[in-house]
């Protein structure tokens, strides 16, 4: 680290374009991820043909309820077109830095372990950046002062279309919750001019960020409580097993993934002093806006792991190692906050990513630090056993089998047959148990129809009438142990 001069250009055009061909090298090291392959295989109805993640029968799916969910179009593609928008996508959002803020923040976001992980799984993170990035310049009028009403419009509909990436709302709920995010907007630009000395509190920074946190807070729980969905209910639910899994995505996502994956720690103290000192109203609606998306993801998150851990009957907090990754969602914040800093020192003296003085050094030693994950995340990749064992299986038109394995991700781990097997040309049907329930007996009373038995590495007994007829190791880094086919005798 010592012979390294931080201070030379060439060396983060060089992390940069190490960055960029990580980025382009997980593209052909890594197999979609879990939840892309099931988001490939819901059907336009928005059903899955398999049964519901979270089947209504603890320990068993149901072909019948399929479930409702919304995804992007983008699924709809093959494996490589979904890998090349992600991946076209992230350069655009390098390309963007590179003009708005320098050479360093691009380095760091083309090296980011989480953006990698995500690109070469398939995953919505990219263009959560790239919605949270255009909603965050559209709604706080940073590009121009000019036509602030359509600009409203314009980032509320973009906005919304994060949680619609995630399924929370449809089409008109993006539509609807795009207008009153515009109204809401326009609302507070006009009291914050017209409302003199009794709205000053409104170009404070830190007075804005705290009133965003604390109504974000309230709403979540109040959803919560109300069950607005299933993984939000678990507050009420489960309040003692939530509270401790809040505290965990507190770690997760605002230390892991924020300050240490995002190399935000160094310009932590500066900011916030510069936040509370100064008085600005559009960098109190960049503050407010990074504070209220953080404080709804740490939320979120909690419950999430809450009511994976309560359907799986996981072990706790051991549920917490295997969705650690979940944390990967505050990265849409980068860039954002990337240009908060920016602002921010056009009104004080104040280190950024790419103007960062003295947090040079500190800065490019953090990354560095960062870079073998970075590594790991691009040579190693995904890797899926189904894949194997699909082949094996050699499953004729409208055949049925049944995938026996643990409760955890079951379900996300049956849709990775789904495309190998080619099953919506050729009609098969999947079914799976979990290893706790007698599906022995099934195999030979409702399942009687099936006659082909996958079984993931945590399974080892072979039921009576059946043999082995294919069988293969899963990569130590993916769990290791032994897959099986087996067919009845």
């Amino acid at each position: 680290m010592e012979r390294l001069n931080f201070e030379d250009e060439r060396l983060w055009k060089g992390l940069l374009v190490l960055g960029i061909l990580l980025n382009i090298l997980v593209c052909f090291t890594s197999d979609l991820g879990l939840d892309t392959q099931v988001k490939m295989a819901v059907d336009e109805d928005g059903a899955l043909p398999w049964g519901d993640l979270r089947p209504e029968t603890v320990g068993e799916s149901d072909p019948d309820d399929g479930g409702q969910r919304t995804v992007l179009p983008l699924y709809g593609f093959s494996e490589t077109g979904i890998k090349a928008i992600a991946l076209v996508t992230f350069l655009g959002l390098i390309a963007c830095l590179i003009r708005w803020t320098g050479i360093h923040s691009a380095a760091i976001l083309s090296l980011s372990p989480a953006f990698i992980f995500s690109i070469g799984r398939g995953y919505e993170e990219v263009y959560l950046a790239a919605f949270c990035t255009l909603s965050f310049i559209l709604l706080t009028g940073i590009a121009s002062a000019k036509n602030r009403i359509l600009q409203n419009l314009g980032g509320g509909l973009i906005f919304m279309l994060m949680p619609y990436a995630k399924g929370f709302v449809t089409v008109n709920g993006v539509v609807i919750g795009g207008i009153l995010l515009a109204l809401l907007a326009t609302v507070w630009c006009e009291i914050q001019t017209r409302g003199g000395e009794k709205t000053r509190w409104m170009s404070k920074p830190h007075i804005v960020s705290i009133a965003v946190c604390s109504i974000v807070s309230l709403s979540m729980v109040i959803l919560g409580l109300i069950g607005y969905n299933s993984t939000l209910a678990t507050i009420a639910d489960y309040p003692v097993r939530y509270m401790s899994a809040f505290a965990f995505s507190l770690l997760d996502v605002v230390i892991l993934f924020t300050l240490f994956g995002m190399v935000a720690w160094p310009f932590v103290r500066p900011m916030l002093s510069a936040i509370v000192s100064i008085e600005d109203s559009d960098i109190a609606i960049m503050a407010g806006y990074i504070v209220g998306i953080m404080t709804a993801i740490v939320f979120y998150v909690a419950a999430l792991w809450t009511y994976e851990a309560s359907i799986w009957g996981a072990e706790w907090p051991g549920i917490v190692w295997t969705m650690g990754n979940n944390g990967r969602y505050i990265t849409m914040l980068f860039i954002p906050l990337v240009l908060l800093l920016k602002y921010l020192s056009y009104q004080t003296e104040i280190p950024t990513y790419d103007s960062p003085g003295s947090k040079l050094k500190v800065m490019g030693i953090t990354l560095f630090l960062l870079l073998p994950l970075s590594l790991l995340a691009s040579v190693h990749g995904q890797t899926m056993w189904t894949d194997e064992a699909a082949e094996a299986m050699n499953l004729e038109e409208q055949d049925h089998f049944l995938f026996v394995s643990e409760d955890t991700l079951a379900m996300h781990w049956l849709y990775t047959f789904y495309a190998p097997l080619d099953a919506e040309e050729k009609q098969i049907t999947g079914h799976w148990r979990s290893i706790d329930t007698a599906w022995e007996f099934d195999l030979n009373t409702t399942l009687l129809h099936v006659d082909t038995l996958v079984t993931s590495p945590d399974v080892t007994e072979t039921p009576d009438g059946w043999i082995v007829s294919a069988n293969g190791e899963v990569d130590f880094l993916n769990g290791g142990g032994e897959w099986r086919v087996l067919t009845r005798s």
